[in-house]
Formats: C-alpha cells, structure tokens, sequence
C-alpha cells in the first residue's frame, strides 16, 4: 500500500494535471456546444450525473492539496538544512548547487557575506547566509486559494439546491425547512454603489424565538437557516375577488403576479368558468423611474378582461379599490409587494469567496515582498574532504547570483593556496 501511496503522489501532484482535466473538460464543453444551446448548464447537470466526471474534477483540489502539502515539507526541510539541523543538502531545494575542494575559509566567508548585509550563521561544518523574508506563506495562500475555488466548484456541482419561493411583505418568510421570522418590509431605493443602480431590502422582523431583525439585500446575498438568499423577481400578491352575470356567486382568490418591470403581463384564470383576467402595470411617463410604483401606496393596475379569445373591456383599478362595468366586477382589496425569490442551498459558495479572500491577500503582499524584500539564501557545507555550496533566490537573482559566485571564487582561492 505504501509503495502504491508513493508512486500514485508524484502524479496526483503533477504540475500538468490541472491543465490536463480543464483541457478534458474543455473538449466536452466544445462537444456539448453543437447539440444545444445551454452549453454551460448541460455539462454541469452531465458532470454531477457522471461518476467518472465528478471524480476527474476532485483531481484538481486533491492536486492542490499534495502541492500544499510538498510545498510546506520543502520549506521545513529548507529551514533545517540553514539552521544547521541537517547536512543533508538536496540539490533539487537549490537554484544551484556546486562542490569545491574542501578548506578552512568559513570565517573569511562569514565576513564577507555580512559585509553584503547578509545574516549568517555557522555551526560547525555548515555555514548560511540568508537576507529578505521568504514568500513561502504568500505561495501557501496562493494554492490554498485555488483548492478552494476547485473545492468550491466542486461541492457546488455535487450538492447545490435549489428552492424559489413567493417572500410577500406583512407575510412569514418560506423557507425550504418551513417558515421563517415575518416579513416587515419590502424596499426598492435608489443605491449609492456603483455596481448596483438599485437596491432591494427585505426586512425581516424580530421574532419571540428571540431572532433580531434581519435585512437581506441583492449582494452580497445573505445566508438564513443554512441557505443563501438570492431576489430574483418583483411582483405583487393580490386578493382580488371577481363577479359577472353569468358568475352570480362571484370568486375570489389570494394570487401572486409577476409583472414586473411595467408592460409586463400575468394573467389570473378563474375556475370554472371561461374568464380570464391579464393585469400589467401602466407604462411610467418618459424619464420617470419604472419602477417608481413598486413602491407606491396607491398602485394602480391595468387589466383585460378575457372570455375565452374575446376581449370584454379593458380598464384598470386602484389598490384597495374596484371596477365595476355591464355587471362585471373586479376589486382588489388587498395588494402587496413580493419579491420571487431562490433560497439555494450551496456551502461551495463559501469556499470560492474565501478563494478571493485569499488571492486578494497573496496579490497584495506578493509584489512589495518581491520588490522590496525578496528572499536570497546560500548555504555552504564541508564533509568528506568536498564544500558543497547551494544557492537560492525569490527575487533578486542577479544580484543574489552575484555575491553567491564571490564566495565560490573565495572558496577557490582559499583551496588553492591550501593545496599549494
């Protein structure tokens, strides 16, 4: 088993594995684009039906995770070799790596490397100079980071849930495991960012469970009871109750439109009967704000009365108010606002914002670090007659570079004249 462990890590943390299943993935987003138009769509529902696909794609966090997980013993083992805890010097740590004639000339070199501001530190027959301060953390955010994102994209396809419910103000919240705190308010306001021309608030009152207020906006989208929030659609619930000659005991029904923006239509159909209802809101004036009336108390809604294909009449009526015609009457005495909304159970979203998280801190530190503090290390070690020296450099190589062939000329000269 172990043996099999060891040959199976160096291809799970290959470099090219990544690029390989993206490249698969590829190829089957180009197949799947000449059969239909929801190329996207179609390879997620296939990839989450598809054993061999989900398992394909759990090779790219597991790829990160091997990379963390090499990348953190390379360092540790770095850290040993230059605090003299290990001989053993490994030439693949090391930019480069060369082995000179063996000669006492470690208190010559420990002064020339301080004199080029490098701290040092010798013990017995191991002698390393560093300066700057390793980017090892900004590389391990960096991988962490996109583990997350292929997690996220991961856990999103496998487990992602999807339920859209009618939230109505003055109403309890629908929630996928019940019901929730009551829906206080309904706002649509004009918004101060500069993403967003508008921005939608449902307030959701305090509750004797002992719930404060909470209010859930556009973005970014609030989690409740285990499920992200997402405003889809506006609308409005009405009570509306309807009469015609032929209907002498009338209907009346709760019903929720989704008309919006203005010029929109939904359509109520009565029961039993040949009738049907279309309602839209009215067409704002030109430069007037469409959805202006969303918010207005005293809404008022156009509508068509329908008798199979035949158009009655047309009119409209207030909120709270009715319509009266050739024995026909519509009223509605009750109208709020609702919002159509989704309630997606989805936890991978958390992991591709912690993706941004951290490339957010890894790309702001990585470049001051680079430019201004750049990591350079060399390490000089004598045994069995050979200095092996190792060198290497975050940034700043040149130079680096530079002062690591000095030493080695140093070492050089010092063999020489020993041997001479």
């Amino acid at each position: 088993m172990n043996r099999l462990f060891s040959a199976a890590l160096p291809l799970i943390s290959s470099r090219a594995v990544p690029p390989l299943v993206l490249s698969l993935f590829f190829v089957i987003y180009i197949g799947i684009a000449f059969f239909t138009d929801e190329t996207l769509v179609t390879l997620m529902a296939f990839t989450r039906k598809s054993i061999i696909l989900t398992a394909l794609l759990a090779l790219i966090p597991l790829n990160y995770l091997s990379r963390i997980v090499q990348e953190t013993a390379r360092h540790r083992r770095i850290r040993r070799i230059m605090s003299g805890r290990s001989a053993d010097v490994m030439p693949e740590l090391f930019d480069e790596t060369v082995e000179l004639p063996a000669t006492t000339v470690f208190p010559e070199l420990q002064g020339r490397l301080a004199a080029a501001e490098y701290k040092t530190r010798c013990t017995g027959n191991s002698l390393a100079a560093w300066r700057g301060t390793t980017n090892f953390p900004l590389r391990i955010l960096f991988l962490t980071g996109t583990l997350c994102l292929f997690a996220g994209i991961l856990v999103s396809l496998t487990t992602r849930s999807v339920h859209r419910q009618m939230v109505i103000e003055g109403e309890p919240l629908p929630t996928p495991h019940g019901i929730g705190g009551t829906i206080s308010r309904i706002t649509l306001a004009e918004s101060s960012s500069s993403i967003l021309r508008r921005t939608l608030t449902m307030e959701l009152a305090p509750s004797p469970a002992g719930h404060g207020k909470r209010s859930f906006g556009i973005y970014p989208p609030s989690l409740y009871e285990g499920h992200f929030i997402y405003p889809r659609y506006l609308g409005l619930a009405l009570f509306l109750r309807f009469s015609a000659p032929d209907l002498p005991e009338g209907y009346e029904t709760p019903y929720t439109l989704n008309c919006y923006p203005p010029g929109k239509e939904d359509s109520v159909a009565v029961p039993g009967s040949p009738y049907k209802i279309v309602f839209s809101i009215p067409e704002p004036a030109a430069g007037s704000d469409p959805y202006q009336s969303y918010m207005a108390d005293n809404k008022t809604l156009g509508f068509k009365l329908l008798k199979g294909k035949e158009l009655l009449f047309t009119g409209s009526v207030p909120a709270g108010g009715g319509y009266e015609r050739d024995g026909y009457r519509l009223s509605l005495p009750d109208v709020r606002r609702l919002v159509v909304t989704d309630f997606i159970g989805d936890y991978g979203l958390l992991l591709i914002w912690a993706t941004a998280l951290f490339y957010l801190l890894a790309g702001c530190c990585w470049l001051p670090l680079r430019l201004f503090f750049p990591r350079r290390e060399m390490v000089f070690t004598s045994e069995h007659g050979v200095i092996k020296a190792s060198s290497r450099a975050e940034g700043g190589a040149r130079r680096h570079a530079g002062v690591f062939h000095e030493a080695l000329d140093l070492v050089a000269e010092r063999g020489l004249a020993d041997r001479g």
